[in-house]
C-alpha cells in the first residue's frame, strides 16, 4: 500500500561501542546506505534497517554528500543522533514522482501529485471519510 510508505526517523543514543550500524555506498547509486545493523545496539533499537538509504543527519539533508562528509557529521554528533532514512520501496516512490525527501514526510506522509491514486491514499488515512460498509453478518 503506497500510502504507508514514508521516511522514518530513527533516534540513536550512542552506546559504549558506538551506534551499531555500518554505512556504505552502492555502486551506481548516489547516497549512503545502511549496510549492517548489529543486534542489541542503539541502531537496532531505533528501527534502523539494513538497506535503508540515509536522507538526513540531525536535520541536514545528506543525499548528495560524500561518504566522508556523512561520516564526519555522524561523528560530530553530541547527544542523540537523528537519522531520517527511506527503505527501498519509499526511495522508489520518491524517485518515481521525482520528489525530494522532506522532513515533514516522516510525520505527514508523502504528498503525491494529484493525478495519481491520491483519493485512495486519503481514505486510508482517515476513517471518517471512508464510506460505511454494509454489514451482512446478520447479528
Amino acid at each position: 500500500n503506497m500510502s504507508n510508505l514514508r521516511p522514518r526517523l530513527c533516534v540513536l543514543e550512542k552506546g559504549e561501542s558506538g551506534y551499531g550500524f555500518h554505512l556504505h555506498t552502492e555502486k551506481g547509486k548516489s547516497g549512503q546506505f545502511i549496510r549492517l545493523v548489529e543486534p542489541d545496539t542503539p541502531a537496532s533499537a531505533s528501527g534502523l534497517l539494513a538497506g535503508d538509504r540515509l536522507m538526513f543527519v540531525n536535520g541536514e539533508n545528506v543525499e548528495d554528500e560524500s561518504h566522508q562528509q556523512v561520516v564526519s557529521r555522524i561523528r560530530a554528533t553530541t547527544g542523540a543522533l537523528k537519522l531520517i532514512v527511506v527503505d527501498v520501496d519509499t526511495a522508489a516512490l520518491l524517485n518515481k514522482y521525482n520528489l525530494k525527501c522532506q522532513k515533514e514526510f516522516v510525520t505527514e506522509g508523502i504528498a503525491l501529485p494529484a493525478r495519481d491514486s491520491v483519493s485512495d491514499a486519503e481514505s486510508n488515512g482517515s476513517p471518517r471519510k471512508a464510506s460505511p460498509v454494509p454489514r451482512e453478518n446478520g447479528d
